[in-house]
Protein backbone atom coordinates (compact mmCIF):
# COMPACT_ATOMS: atom_id res chain seq x y z
CA UNK A 1 0.00 0.00 0.00
CA UNK A 2 1.34 3.41 -0.88
CA UNK A 3 1.76 5.70 2.11
CA UNK A 4 -0.57 8.61 2.76
CA UNK A 5 0.65 12.08 1.81
CA UNK A 6 3.25 13.61 4.10
CA UNK A 7 1.10 16.48 5.22
CA UNK A 8 -1.98 16.41 7.30
CA UNK A 9 -3.84 17.30 10.40
CA UNK A 10 -2.23 19.49 12.93
CA UNK A 11 0.83 20.37 10.92
CA UNK A 12 4.12 20.46 12.87
CA UNK A 13 3.60 24.12 13.78
CA UNK A 14 0.89 22.83 16.14
CA UNK A 15 3.74 21.62 18.35
CA UNK A 16 4.28 25.22 19.45
CA UNK A 17 0.63 25.52 20.49
CA UNK A 18 0.28 22.17 22.28
CA UNK A 19 0.98 23.53 25.75
CA UNK A 20 -1.32 26.55 25.27
CA UNK A 21 -3.86 24.93 22.98
CA UNK A 22 -6.82 25.34 25.32
CA UNK A 23 -6.11 28.99 25.99
CA UNK A 24 -5.67 29.76 22.30
CA UNK A 25 -8.84 27.92 21.30
CA UNK A 26 -10.92 29.46 24.06
CA UNK A 27 -9.83 32.92 22.91
CA UNK A 28 -12.07 32.36 19.90
CA UNK A 29 -14.74 30.28 21.60
CA UNK A 30 -15.35 32.86 24.32
CA UNK A 31 -17.72 34.68 21.95
CA UNK A 32 -20.00 31.63 22.08
CA UNK A 33 -20.05 31.63 25.87
CA UNK A 34 -18.92 27.99 25.95
CA UNK A 35 -15.62 26.17 26.43
CA UNK A 36 -14.23 23.52 24.08
CA UNK A 37 -15.61 20.67 26.21
CA UNK A 38 -19.19 21.75 25.48
CA UNK A 39 -18.61 21.42 21.75
CA UNK A 40 -16.63 18.18 22.04
CA UNK A 41 -19.33 16.51 24.12
CA UNK A 42 -22.20 17.62 21.92
CA UNK A 43 -20.48 16.70 18.65
CA UNK A 44 -20.08 13.15 19.90
CA UNK A 45 -23.66 13.02 21.20
CA UNK A 46 -24.91 14.13 17.78
CA UNK A 47 -22.70 11.54 16.08
CA UNK A 48 -24.15 8.83 18.32
CA UNK A 49 -27.69 9.93 17.56
CA UNK A 50 -27.06 9.75 13.83
CA UNK A 51 -25.40 6.33 14.10
CA UNK A 52 -28.57 4.69 15.41
CA UNK A 53 -28.46 0.92 14.87
CA UNK A 54 -25.05 1.21 13.21
CA UNK A 55 -23.51 1.64 16.67
CA UNK A 56 -22.62 -1.84 17.90
CA UNK A 57 -20.97 -2.97 21.14
CA UNK A 58 -17.20 -3.25 21.06
CA UNK A 59 -16.48 -0.84 18.21
CA UNK A 60 -12.99 0.32 17.32
CA UNK A 61 -12.78 4.01 16.45
CA UNK A 62 -10.26 6.26 14.72
CA UNK A 63 -9.88 9.90 15.82
CA UNK A 64 -8.13 11.50 12.84
CA UNK A 65 -6.23 14.60 13.92
CA UNK A 66 -6.83 13.91 17.61
CA UNK A 67 -4.67 16.78 18.86
CA UNK A 68 -4.36 16.76 22.64
CA UNK A 69 -7.20 14.25 23.00
CA UNK A 70 -10.09 16.58 23.83
CA UNK A 71 -12.68 14.25 22.27
CA UNK A 72 -11.24 11.07 23.81
CA UNK A 73 -13.37 10.74 26.98
CA UNK A 74 -16.56 11.61 25.09
CA UNK A 75 -15.88 9.15 22.29
CA UNK A 76 -15.04 6.36 24.74
CA UNK A 77 -17.95 6.90 27.13
CA UNK A 78 -20.71 8.09 24.80
CA UNK A 79 -20.03 5.51 22.08
CA UNK A 80 -19.06 2.69 24.48
CA UNK A 81 -15.92 1.92 22.49
CA UNK A 82 -13.71 -1.11 22.99
CA UNK A 83 -10.70 0.69 21.48
CA UNK A 84 -9.84 4.20 20.37
CA UNK A 85 -6.84 5.15 18.26
CA UNK A 86 -5.94 8.81 17.84
CA UNK A 87 -3.50 9.88 15.14
CA UNK A 88 -1.88 13.27 14.68
CA UNK A 89 1.18 14.86 13.11
CA UNK A 90 2.04 16.94 16.18
CA UNK A 91 4.30 14.97 18.51
CA UNK A 92 3.84 17.52 21.30
CA UNK A 93 0.07 17.17 21.09
CA UNK A 94 0.32 13.38 21.11
CA UNK A 95 2.52 13.49 24.20
CA UNK A 96 -0.11 15.53 26.03
CA UNK A 97 -2.88 13.22 24.85
CA UNK A 98 -1.01 10.15 26.12
CA UNK A 99 -0.39 11.84 29.48
CA UNK A 100 -3.99 12.93 29.97
CA UNK A 101 -6.00 10.20 28.25
CA UNK A 102 -3.82 7.16 27.54
CA UNK A 103 -5.09 3.78 28.77
CA UNK A 104 -5.12 0.13 27.69
CA UNK A 105 -8.19 0.95 25.55
CA UNK A 106 -6.84 4.22 24.15
CA UNK A 107 -3.66 4.75 22.18
CA UNK A 108 -2.21 7.73 20.33
CA UNK A 109 0.08 7.29 17.36
CA UNK A 110 1.88 9.41 14.77
CA UNK A 111 -0.10 9.98 11.60
CA UNK A 112 2.26 7.73 9.63
CA UNK A 113 1.00 4.73 11.63
CA UNK A 114 -2.28 4.94 9.72
CA UNK A 115 -0.67 3.32 6.67
CA UNK A 116 -0.26 0.11 8.69
CA UNK A 117 -3.91 -0.03 9.82
CA UNK A 118 -5.93 -0.98 6.72
CA UNK A 119 -9.60 -1.96 7.31
CA UNK A 120 -9.06 -1.54 11.05
CA UNK A 121 -11.90 0.66 12.29
CA UNK A 122 -15.68 0.37 12.67
CA UNK A 123 -16.08 4.10 13.26
CA UNK A 124 -14.15 7.24 12.46
CA UNK A 125 -14.27 10.80 13.78
CA UNK A 126 -12.52 13.97 12.66
CA UNK A 127 -13.11 17.47 13.94
CA UNK A 128 -11.77 20.73 12.53
CA UNK A 129 -8.81 19.15 10.79
CA UNK A 130 -9.27 19.49 7.05
CA UNK A 131 -9.27 23.29 7.04
CA UNK A 132 -5.63 23.01 8.19
CA UNK A 133 -4.67 20.68 5.34
CA UNK A 134 -3.54 22.34 2.08
CA UNK A 135 -6.35 21.82 -0.46
CA UNK A 136 -4.07 19.92 -2.85
CA UNK A 137 -3.36 17.32 -0.15
CA UNK A 138 -6.86 16.80 1.22
CA UNK A 139 -7.80 14.06 -1.24
CA UNK A 140 -4.81 11.97 -0.17
CA UNK A 141 -5.73 12.35 3.49
CA UNK A 142 -9.36 11.40 2.84
CA UNK A 143 -8.15 8.34 0.91
CA UNK A 144 -5.96 7.31 3.86
CA UNK A 145 -8.97 7.50 6.16
CA UNK A 146 -11.04 5.46 3.71
CA UNK A 147 -8.41 2.71 3.63
CA UNK A 148 -8.36 2.50 7.41
CA UNK A 149 -12.14 1.93 7.70
CA UNK A 150 -13.73 -1.51 7.59
CA UNK A 151 -16.36 -2.11 4.89
CA UNK A 152 -19.61 -0.75 6.30
CA UNK A 153 -17.82 1.58 8.72
CA UNK A 154 -19.25 5.03 9.47
CA UNK A 155 -17.12 8.17 9.49
CA UNK A 156 -18.09 11.61 10.87
CA UNK A 157 -16.34 14.63 9.39
CA UNK A 158 -16.89 17.80 11.41
CA UNK A 159 -15.87 21.16 10.01
CA UNK A 160 -16.43 24.82 10.81
CA UNK A 161 -19.30 26.37 8.90
CA UNK A 162 -17.80 28.53 6.17
CA UNK A 163 -21.20 30.16 5.55
CA UNK A 164 -21.27 31.62 9.07
CA UNK A 165 -19.58 35.07 9.41
CA UNK A 166 -19.45 34.74 13.20
CA UNK A 167 -17.46 31.53 12.83
CA UNK A 168 -15.01 33.26 10.51
CA UNK A 169 -14.59 36.06 13.06
CA UNK A 170 -14.01 33.57 15.88
CA UNK A 171 -11.44 31.70 13.80
CA UNK A 172 -9.60 34.95 13.15
CA UNK A 173 -9.09 35.25 16.91
CA UNK A 174 -7.40 31.84 17.20
CA UNK A 175 -3.68 31.87 16.24
CA UNK A 176 -3.70 28.45 14.56
CA UNK A 177 -6.98 29.10 12.72
CA UNK A 178 -6.30 32.59 11.39
CA UNK A 179 -4.87 31.38 8.05
CA UNK A 180 -7.02 28.24 7.72
CA UNK A 181 -8.78 27.54 4.41
CA UNK A 182 -12.34 26.59 5.29
CA UNK A 183 -14.42 23.99 3.46
CA UNK A 184 -18.00 24.57 2.42
CA UNK A 185 -20.31 21.57 3.03
CA UNK A 186 -20.48 20.75 -0.67
CA UNK A 187 -16.69 20.61 -0.83
CA UNK A 188 -16.57 18.30 2.18
CA UNK A 189 -19.16 15.94 0.70
CA UNK A 190 -17.36 15.87 -2.63
CA UNK A 191 -14.04 15.19 -0.91
CA UNK A 192 -15.40 12.19 0.98
CA UNK A 193 -17.36 10.88 -2.01
CA UNK A 194 -14.27 11.05 -4.20
CA UNK A 195 -12.37 9.05 -1.57
CA UNK A 196 -14.96 6.26 -1.95
CA UNK A 197 -17.44 6.98 0.84
CA UNK A 198 -21.21 7.08 0.49
CA UNK A 199 -22.73 10.25 1.97
CA UNK A 200 -25.38 9.50 4.59
CA UNK A 201 -26.32 12.97 5.84
CA UNK A 202 -25.17 16.53 6.44
CA UNK A 203 -26.21 18.34 9.62
CA UNK A 204 -25.53 21.80 11.03
CA UNK A 205 -25.12 22.26 14.79
CA UNK A 206 -24.39 24.96 17.38
CA UNK A 207 -26.79 27.65 16.22
CA UNK A 208 -27.36 29.36 19.57
CA UNK A 209 -24.71 30.79 21.91
CA UNK A 210 -24.85 30.30 25.67
CA UNK A 211 -26.86 33.52 26.07
CA UNK A 212 -29.66 31.88 24.06
CA UNK A 213 -29.28 28.38 25.54
CA UNK A 214 -33.05 27.88 26.11
CA UNK A 215 -33.49 27.97 22.34
CA UNK A 216 -31.18 25.01 21.80
CA UNK A 217 -34.17 22.67 21.96
CA UNK A 218 -34.87 23.94 18.42
CA UNK A 219 -31.54 22.79 17.00
CA UNK A 220 -32.70 19.33 15.84
CA UNK A 221 -35.41 21.02 13.79
CA UNK A 222 -32.89 23.45 12.29
CA UNK A 223 -30.09 20.99 11.57
CA UNK A 224 -30.68 20.89 7.81
CA UNK A 225 -30.21 24.65 7.50
CA UNK A 226 -26.62 25.98 7.25
CA UNK A 227 -26.97 28.13 10.36
CA UNK A 228 -24.76 26.51 12.97
CA UNK A 229 -21.16 27.04 13.88
CA UNK A 230 -20.17 23.58 12.61
CA UNK A 231 -21.52 20.88 10.35
CA UNK A 232 -21.17 17.12 10.27
CA UNK A 233 -20.87 15.11 7.07
CA UNK A 234 -21.72 11.54 7.96
CA UNK A 235 -20.49 8.97 5.46
CA UNK A 236 -20.13 5.20 5.12
CA UNK A 237 -17.62 2.92 3.47
CA UNK A 238 -19.54 0.66 1.08
CA UNK A 239 -19.81 -3.03 1.86
CA UNK A 240 -18.34 -4.75 -1.16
Amino acid sequence: MSPPPPTSPAAPEFDQFAGDYDAALNEGLKFSGEAKEFFAENRVKWFKGRLGDALKPGCRCLDYGCGTGTATPYLMETLGLAQLTGVDLSEESLAMARKDHGSPQVNFQPLAALRDLPDEFDLGYCNGVFHHIPPAERAGCAAAIFRSMKPGATFALWENNAWNPIVRFMMSRVPFDADAIVLFPGEARRLMRDAGFEIVSTDSLFVFPAALAPLRVLEPALCKLPLGGQYQVLCRKPVR
